[in-house]
């Protein structure tokens, strides 16, 4: 057991710590009455300062508000000393406040004051002296000690003005009034801009320094006792925390050197164990002192050991180095046969590029490669025809895909896997070679198979090089639009009918994109169909129209697994505005022939009776013996024979004339017609324009089938513009031929109201009219419509500042007759 001794190290840090604190604590405290003081001190400056402008400003008022309008108030050469003396009214106010002269005391003194009362004194006389001394300075504010009690002084200089001088000048310029109550002997003869006075503020501070030196000593009395805690409280860790620690270092040393009864340490650490001097420190600078001799001990001993070990090192490094550049060469030949494989475009290229390289990295004298499925297929190095040797047992060799090591000879397969085999490489030595193939056995075996995947990786290539091609002319070759498009509703790929139909379009890359144009637009929001499809992860088909009236049947199709890229879709458009334009004649087709075999058995029944009642109504008129009775018959006629032209319209619409093959001549026939109409024309004001090209062909219809379309659709056009009087109509017949299309395009346009957008579908349909009760029978555009369509052109509906109307019909071979 150790004796146990006085802990000194505790005692030094406990001495050293006290130190710290008091000599913190003093500073702090020496602080703290500095900081208060400077507050002290500044709270009173800023009172002093109040006070001493509150009484400039009263001077500052009777100076030049006051004294002034006294002046003028008052007979000449009068003076009221309560009103117009400035240090006078400010004394008076100073003494008016409330406030004791124990808090405030105000004092403006000059040297030879007038009022004895307010002479300088020698604390006041000093000050007028030092403002003498420094012009310059025009206050001193500091703590003074008077008859033992702390005060603060703010003082300032009193200067004679040009306005003083008046009263302090000479007695023969001075107010009567001053003389009198004065005398001539005080207060005159001080010259201008001289320093004769002061003017004073006095703050008693005692009570309140008393009280910032009282908060200084708690603090410190506080101080000192919350020291005495920490010291408690430090002793206490510092006592398990380190000097606990300490004696367990101590301690280590008996425990592992126990053995060593005579050890050296264990003897400096007993006789330290006796002494008197000394600390924990001191006894472990000397048993580390005591180890280092120790370990010096043993370091010479080691270095003699690794003398002997360092020869083994350098000839285990050579032949590391050694293995490490076969190990580097390696590496080189594999990334050279990565890099065999980008360049290369066939097996053969690989093979002929990387079979050199492997024969001289391993100091073959000839390598060559076989391939399975012919033994007769190989390459050889560095000669080309040089057969390679192989086995007898070749064919077992080749079955079970294992690799052939000799003194001489390495056949190593060239697989990807353990199920494809591509072909074998072959290497061979010749006999005074220092090089065993065995030894190389699992680098050569991994190079096979490095040269396996190679070779997959090329085959993999060129079969994806190839359906790519595949898939791209299957792409380019679809006739209907198609395209790949993002999240953004921007196009990734486009084959060429996508491309050409953004050409036809004249869609534009920015302002006018043709996915826009299709209704693909992600400003739509939710609303967009793309933006649907990749919310749902389901197709979606929709209709959209493009410029030139184009139908188009979309189909929006995802592509699974594309969301973390933002979405892709498959847009795929097919064009159905021929199907759309052959469905809508069919229809109209079906509803002329259902509507005339109605009116057709209408007209037949319904015109006879109205025959009858014709004939015996002009009966009636002939038996008629007064005017009124002839005039009720005439009312039976008209309307008889209003009815019967409803029936003949109905019958020409069940068996319209025939239209024939014509063939006529536009030309003509507009004319004539333009003749006809344009009385009607100058009645109601409108303008007929006929502007058709002289050259026109032929088209195949008759005359009378032409004239009564034209007819139809010039009726129509000048009841429309007929409607708004206060604007003159305007009626344009113009006309086109297309020779490629072998057709003539005849338009009719006006300035109308136009066609509303829901009566444009039915707007050729039987018995349909938007003219009012009466003026129409809604059959004319429906008859034009079949002579039309017996002809074989077509006619079409639209708007543009008014009701466009498209005729088109073919011409007439040029083996057709006359013109009708």
């Amino acid at each position: 057991m150790r004796v146990s001794r006085p802990r000194t190290i505790q005692t030094k840090f406990l001495m050293g710590l006290a130190a710290i604190a008091l000599g913190a604590g003093l500073l702090f405290s020496c602080g703290l009455y500095v900081h208060l003081r400077g507050l002290l001190e500044a709270e009173v400056a800023d009172k002093a300062e109040m006070v001493l402008d509150q009484v400039e400003a009263v001077r500052r008022y009777v100076r030049e508000t006051l004294r002034p309008a006294m002046y003028q108030a008052l007979p000449a050469h009068e003076f009221i000393i309560e009103a117009m003396s400035t240090s006078y009214v400010s004394r008076k106010v100073m003494e008016h406040t409330e406030l004791s002269p124990s808090q405030l005391q105000y004092r403006r003194v000059a040297v030879g004051a007038r009022n004895p009362r307010f002479e300088a004194d020698n604390r006041e006389l000093a000050l007028i002296e030092h403002f003498r001394a420094n012009p310059g300075e025009d206050r001193v504010s500091r703590f003074e000690t008077i008859e033992g009690a702390e005060y603060y002084i703010t003082a300032k200089p009193v200067r004679f003005t040009a306005s003083c001088m008046n009263c302090h000048g000479d007695p023969a310029d001075a107010p009567q009034v001053l003389l009198d109550r004065y005398g001539t002997g005080r207060g005159f003869g001080h010259e201008l801009d001289s320093i004769a006075g002061l003017t004073s503020v006095v703050l008693p501070v005692n009570s309140a320094l008393t009280r910032i030196r009282g908060a200084t000593l708690g603090f410190v009395v506080l101080s000192c006792a919350g020291a005495l805690l920490c010291f408690g409280v430090v002793n206490i860790l510092f006592n398990r925390v380190v000097v606990f620690n300490l004696r367990r270092v101590l301690d280590v040393f008996p425990l592992y050197f126990k053995e060593q009864a005579q050890s050296p340490i264990l003897s400096r650490l007993d006789d330290l164990g006796d002494m008197d001097e000394g600390d924990e420190i001191d006894e472990i600078m000397h048993a580390v002192e005591e180890m280092a001799r120790t370990l010096s001990s043993a370091r010479q001993e080691l270095e003699h050991y690794a003398g002997n070990l360092r020869c083994m090192v350098d000839e285990r490094t050579k032949d590391l180095s050694l293995e490490a550049m076969e190990r580097r060469s390696d590496v080189l030949l594999f990334v050279s046969l990565l890099d065999a494989l980008k360049t290369s475009q066939t097996r053969r290229e690989l093979i002929e590029t990387t079979l050199p390289s492997i024969g001289t990295r391993y100091g073959a004298s000839r390598a060559a490669f076989i391939c399975t499925l012919s033994s007769q297929n190989f390459f050889s190095w560095p000669e080309k025809d040089r057969r390679p040797d192989l086995p007898a047992d070749w064919r077992q060799v080749l079955a079970e895909a294992r690799p052939v090591f000799t003194h001489d000879t390495a056949l190593i397969p060239v697989q990807p896997s353990d199920s494809a085999l591509e072909g074998y490489l072959c290497l061979y030595w010749d006999a005074e070679a220092e090089t065993e193939p065995g030894q190389m056995r699992d680098v050569l075996i991994a190079l096979g198979r490095q040269m396996g995947i190679a070779m997959e990786n090329l085959n993999a290539l060129d079969t994806l090089l190839r359906h790519n091609t595949m898939l791209e002319s299957i792409f380019e070759g679809i006739a209907d639009p198609l395209m790949l498009m993002d999240g953004s509703c921007s196009v990734i790929m486009a084959n060429e009918a996508a491309r050409q139909l953004s050409i036809d379009t004249d869609a534009d890359a920015e302002d006018n994109p043709l996915p826009r144009m299709l209704g693909l637009d992600p400003a739509a929001g939710e609303r967009c169909p793309l933006r649907q499809v990749l919310q749902q992860g389901r197709p979606t088909s929709y209709e959209a129209t493009l410029s030139g009236q184009r139908s188009f049947a979309l189909n929006v199709y995802p592509l699974p697994g594309s969301r973390d890229r933002g979405g892709r879709v498959v847009v795929y458009a097919r064009e159905n505005t021929a199907e759309k334009r052959m469905l809508e004649s069919i229809q109209q087709s079906e509803k002329l022939v259902t509507v005339g075999k109605l009116a057709a058995g209408l007209a037949h029944e319904i015109n006879n009776p109205l025959g009858i009642i014709l004939c015996y109504a002009e009966l009636l008129r002939s038996a008629a013996d007064s005017d009124q009775q002839r005039a009720d018959v005439d009312v039976i006629i008209r309307h008889t024979k209003r009815a019967q032209r409803v029936m003949q319209d109905l019958l020409n619409f069940a068996r319209p004339r025939g239209g024939g093959h014509g063939p006529c001549d536009p030309v003509s026939v507009i004319a004539v017609l333009a003749d006809v109409f344009s009385l009607q024309a100058q009645k109601t004001g409108t303008a007929l324009d006929i502007a058709l090209p002289p050259d026109l062909p032929l088209v195949a219809t008759s005359a009378e089938a032409l004239e009564q379309i034209m007819g139809n659709l010039l009726l129509n056009a000048l009841d429309a513009v007929s409607q708004d009087p206060a604007a003159p109509g305007r009626i344009t017949v113009s006309a086109s031929h297309d020779p490629e299309a072998g057709t003539v395009t005849i338009t009719t346009a006006d300035n109308g109201p136009g066609i509303a957008p829901e009566h444009l579908r039915r707007i050729f349909d039987p018995f349909f009219t938007t003219k009012e009760v009466g003026k129409g029978t809604g059959l004319g555009l429906a008859v034009t419509y079949g002579l039309v369509q017996q002809a074989g052109g077509t006619i079409e509906a639209a708007n543009g500042g008014g009701a466009v109307f498209t005729l088109t019909l073919p011409v007439a071979p040029p083996a057709a007759g006359d013109v009708s």
